[in-house]
């Protein structure tokens, strides 16, 4: 059984290394200069720079190793950028990105973020030295303002970089940018913490993690912090709670490859339990 409560108030193309090959396709094009191959969309990728309807050769590169395309860093390694396109499974009926999308595509990007610097280990977004301990990041607290909602077939441009949060957290920061005007429309910034995978239990960050992230540690707030509210989180009981719905149990399905349900589907459910009658 699940119980929530929610308060709210108001408030390029891509470098891709590899060998080169041709392409011939049937290729047009859409508005904000995104290309189609055989009428659908490429996510993020252009084919060369002609445009126009007809059967031509476009030049393109293969994928690196790992077959897909991440993001890439910038401003020295401390900061990884990383774009979207938001799909028509990603909105919801006012035909906007939901705010799962959007904790979905922050959470993408700081696993690629962790991966692109060479330190993933072999759990889900841990650090070798995390995985030879059997320790996970688990979020404990994500704040995020949205200026605007992306809508479909938007692309979107993020930026993630991390912080030391007190002794025993890192912190990490986002931006999410509309790629076509460069404007930012989301800021967010969230507390991450360790747990042992076996125990459930939080532990502290061991000195050889420590000194596996810190070398990417950068000073800067995505959200200031006097705008950031830091009251703590009171445990909510059948008393306290403003609104309670019953009936909302974890499946299988709600887990992620920790096999443990992550902040997303936890963000899910009190949207569902907020918008949906008793």
């Amino acid at each position: 059984m699940f119980k929530a409560s929610l308060l709210a108030s108001g408030s390029r193309n891509a470098k891709i290394l590899g060998q080169t090959f041709i392409v011939k396709a049937n290729v047009g094009s859409f508005d904000k200069g995104v290309e189609t191959v055989n009428g659908k969309k490429v996510n993020g990728v252009h084919l060369g720079d002609k445009r126009g309807i007809g059967s031509q050769e476009y030049s393109y590169h293969e994928p690196d190793d790992r077959g897909v395309l991440l993001g890439r860093f910038v401003e020295k390694r401390y900061v990884y950028r990383q774009t979207f396109a938001i799909r028509s499974y990603e909105i919801g009926p006012d035909k906007t990105a939901t705010m799962e999308t959007l904790m979905n595509l922050l959470q993408e990007t700081a696993l690629n973020h962790v991966t692109s610097a060479g330190l993933a280990g072999n759990g889900f977004g841990a650090t070798h030295e995390m995985s030879l301990r059997k320790l996970i990041w688990v979020v404990t607290r994500i704040h995020v303002q949205v200026e605007k909602y992306s809508s479909w077939g938007d692309v979107v441009e993020i930026d993630t970089w991390v912080n030391a949060a007190g002794k025993n957290g890192m912190r990490r920061d986002y931006i999410i940018r509309d790629y076509v005007s460069q404007k930012i429309i989301t800021r967010a910034t969230s507390t991450w913490v360790i747990m042992n995978r076996e125990t459930r239990r939080l532990s502290k960050i061991p000195d050889e993690v420590r000194n596996e992230v810190t070398p990417f540690y950068l000073d800067r707030d995505a959200i200031a912090t006097e705008n950031i509210d830091h009251e703590k989180i009171k445990k909510l009981t059948d008393e306290t709670a403003v609104r309670i719905r019953p009936g909302i149990a974890p499946s299988w399905s709600d887990m992620d490859a920790n096999q443990h349900i992550n902040n997303v589907k936890y963000i899910g459910w009190i949207l569902e339990v907020s918008i949906s009658p008793s």
